[in-house]
């Protein structure tokens, strides 16, 4: 049955109801008992009333819910311009510890820049943000920005990053940048 044909039919059985409601409040000589009426008027304003307190009730429920919804996205967005912001001296902790040569690696800056490089990261998971890993994966441009290409057997395979990829919750907060083999 269709919703127009549901529709008509609900409307029949509603009139049909009205129909057997004004049969009860006509007496015996078919003329309206002034009685019944009244009270069949107190009934409909009372079912009137419990009708629009339910949907008062469920637009608040919404109202709620939309509130609630609102303020994730403006945490969401809020978290993603700070964290945006500090990503790239995160990337540049990386490179020097990517980078520094061997004998260096036993100087006191060199074990900060390790344990800050560690503690930063560890903040960062604390506020539900992840890095990814990209390498040996097939570039997913929901994930990836592919900054050049390679020739090699394998294509769209990812061998190297520039950057770091980031998710903020499940959400890619910030897009790697890699190298691919095409």
């Amino acid at each position: 049955m269709s919703n127009e044909e549901k529709n008509i039919q609900e409307e029949k059985d509603i009139i049909d109801e009205m129909e057997s409601e004004l049969e009860e409040i006509e007496n015996d000589e078919g003329q309206i008992d002034e009685e019944k009426l009244n009270s069949a008027v107190e009934w409909v304003q009372e079912e009137s009333e419990d009708s629009k307190l339910s949907r008062v009730m469920a637009d608040f429920e919404n109202y709620k819910k939309r509130v609630e919804r609102d303020k994730q996205e403006m945490i969401f967005f809020l978290k993603k311009d700070i964290l945006k912001n500090i990503l790239p001296r995160i990337d540049d902790m990386e490179r020097i510890i990517k980078n520094t040569p061997d004998e260096l690696k036993e100087n006191a800056l060199y074990e900060w820049i390790v344990s800050m490089h560690k503690k930063l990261i560890s903040d960062l998971e604390k506020m539900w943000v992840k890095a990814f890993d990209s390498i040996w994966d097939e570039v997913d441009p929901e994930k990836h920005d592919v900054m050049t290409t390679v020739p090699w057997q394998k294509e769209w395979i990812i061998f190297d990053e520039f950057e770091k990829g980031y998710m903020l919750w499940d959400t890619v907060l910030r897009h790697a940048k890699v190298v691919v083999w095409a």
